[in-house]
């Protein structure tokens, strides 16, 4: 009976604990649960359109229509307006222009509101090479991504293309600096961040490894090889 009483109390003295663990748990706040940032891939913002030689502007006046202008960027970058003269428009946005053109028709007019229109813009194309169907250069009138660029020039050779590794060359300073592409996941479906092209730019789509091998066998054993000893092997299920 005595060892009877004995388990029976240890038992009761176990739950006891349970219970107790339990409450001192669920009294305690939950710690919150720490969330990791959201890995993003680079991105690759849309470039804005910089002004140069043989563009043609439109600048208009709201106010004093008889400044109106349609000019030509000459060779040297410049423009001549009325009252200021010479402006130098290469490298600058229409936003930057007008900015500019309002700070110095400041003096000349109440208040001058100006809006510049881009009427053509001249010399905007790439170059797209390698293993596409139509290499080429492609013009280039408004903004354009890579794989448009492609695809104005016929789209992938896909016997030979590896749309994965798309590098794209700009010249920037005294240097060519390289981009590097992975087309083919979009052309899977998957999300990808759109790499716009700059002028002058340079599309090259190169060959696969397998395409490497295959004509690294045309050029060097092929040749050697009399068409006798070649032997046709079906693929495929065709009879």
């Amino acid at each position: 009976m005595f060892y009877r009483v004995r388990i029976m109390s240890k038992i009761l003295l176990f739950i006891v604990c349970v219970v107790l663990i339990g409450v001192h748990w669920g009294c305690q706040s939950p710690k919150p649960v720490e969330k990791k940032p959201p890995v993003s891939s680079p991105e690759y913002a849309e470039p804005p359109v910089a002004l140069g030689p043989g563009d043609i502007l439109e600048v208009r006046f709201l106010y004093t229509p008889e400044l109106n202008v349609s000019q030509v960027v000459r060779p040297d970058g410049k423009i001549a307006l009325q009252m200021i003269g010479e402006v130098m428009v290469r490298g600058k946005t229409p936003a930057q222009l007008k900015e500019n053109l309002l700070e110095q028709y400041a003096d000349h007019l109440k208040a001058p509101e100006i809006v510049i229109l881009v009427q053509s813009l001249y010399a905007r194309s790439v170059f797209v090479g390698g293993q596409v169907v139509r290499p080429s250069m492609i013009e280039m009138p408004t903004q354009m991504t890579a794989m448009e660029a492609i695809m104005r020039a016929g789209g992938f050779d896909w016997r030979e293309a590896e749309a994965g590794s798309v590098l794209v060359l700009r010249h920037e300073g005294n240097r060519w600096k390289g981009h590097k592409l992975n087309l083919k996941s979009a052309i899977e479906g998957s999300p990808t961040n759109c790499f716009f092209l700059q002028p002058k730019d340079i599309v090259h789509v190169p060959r696969s490894d397998i395409a490497k091998i295959d004509q690294w066998i045309e050029q060097h054993i092929s040749k050697l090889i009399p068409d006798v000893f070649y032997i046709r092997i079906p693929i495929g299920d065709d009879d």
